[in-house]
């Protein structure tokens, strides 16, 4: 089993040690607590680029207010970093990450964003795994629902001229969903972001994704497009309405995974509704241009179905259910 442990050691520099033995042991040393005017608490996340802390501040009345301080990994190029701190101060929609300040302190570069208290749809999936309950097919209709209204927005995008950025987010993944406090669904993690129109860093060729939930196409290091976002929500559609990942290997590896993703051989229950099937099939073809044109039709097909089978919560009715499945006040 891996553990961690946090602790602040002698140069008041945080260690994060993880390891599944004391040999194995590996420190990870992180900014200073007290970091410009921001106050770390904990680290709540931490991927191939990036860490991302809860940390409090002042605001401009005085009051006491949580933030996510997301910090580039060392080693990391800065254009990267810069790039999506760009992006985030272009982009504003109720369904993305809102970016409240960029900085460095200690020479670390960081994005001050708006702490969403829910957390992330990847822990809530584990959650709801681990107590061996099933995600409701009303409320997985609303998370990806606004989702789909998030990418809608990401890739139809311009910049204040009115330039398009034809972007794509390369990365829809659970662990980039987040839910705030009044049940709101946000799309976050911006970092490998692509445009055709404007240089935002790594470009096609590289497969940036997290492994599950890339598209065949960016699997193979080809280039991605909107269809390429559509077919990682797809994905995550179908593990919140069958509870499992539609081109898993069990113990397979990485190669059996990516070949099973290229394949996008879809082996749907027939338990399941065939007009809800038919929109998985659309959104998970092998083939970039079968999806969906855009997130807007996919997102319109969804609706028809959510309406015709009454399916489609209000966003209070997914405040209650967060709270009660998560088991906190949010």
């Amino acid at each position: 089993m891996r553990r961690r442990q946090v602790c602040v050691n002698d140069t008041g520099l945080f260690e994060m040690t993880t390891a599944s033995s004391d040999a194995e042991a590996k420190i990870v040393e992180v900014p200073s607590r007290r970091y410009g005017k921001y106050l770390i608490r904990s680290r709540i996340g931490v991927g191939g680029m990036a860490e991302v802390f809860l940390a409090e501040t002042v605001d401009e009345l005085g009051c006491e207010v949580n933030v996510a301080l997301k910090l580039m990994r060392h080693g990391i190029p800065q254009e990267i970093f810069d790039n999506e701190a760009d992006l985030m101060g272009i982009l504003s929609h109720p369904n993305l990450v809102k970016r409240l300040e960029i900085g460095e302190a200690f020479g670390r570069p960081f994005i001050a964003m708006e702490f969403l208290v829910g957390g992330d749809l990847q822990v809530l999936m584990a959650t709801l795994q681990q107590e061996g309950k099933q995600f409701p097919l009303t409320m997985a209709m609303y998370v990806i629902l606004e989702a789909a209204k998030a990418l809608a927005y990401f890739h139809q995008a311009k910049t204040r001229t009115g330039t398009p950025l034809s972007l794509t987010h390369g990365d829809v993944t659970p662990s980039n969903i987040f839910f705030s406090g009044t049940g709101e669904v946000k799309l976050g993690d911006f970092g490998v972001a692509k445009s055709r129109e404007v240089n935002l860093g790594p470009q096609d060729g590289v497969a940036a994704g997290k492994l599950k939930y890339l598209s065949p196409e960016q699997s193979r290091g080809e280039p991605i497009n909107a269809q390429s976002d559509l077919f990682s929500l797809g994905i995550i559609l179908h593990e919140l309405v069958l509870g499992f990942h539609p081109f898993d290997v069990k113990g397979g590896s990485e190669k059996a995974i990516i070949n099973a993703i290229r394949n996008a051989r879809l082996a749907l229950p027939e338990s399941l509704d065939r007009r809800l099937g038919a929109i998985l099939k659309r959104a998970l073809h092998p083939e970039p241009e079968s999806r969906y044109p855009t997130a807007g039709a996919f997102a319109g097909e969804l609706v028809r179905y959510a309406l015709d089978n009454n399916v489609l919560p209000a966003q209070s009715e997914m405040l209650s259910w967060l709270e009660e499945s998560l088991g906190l006040m949010i």
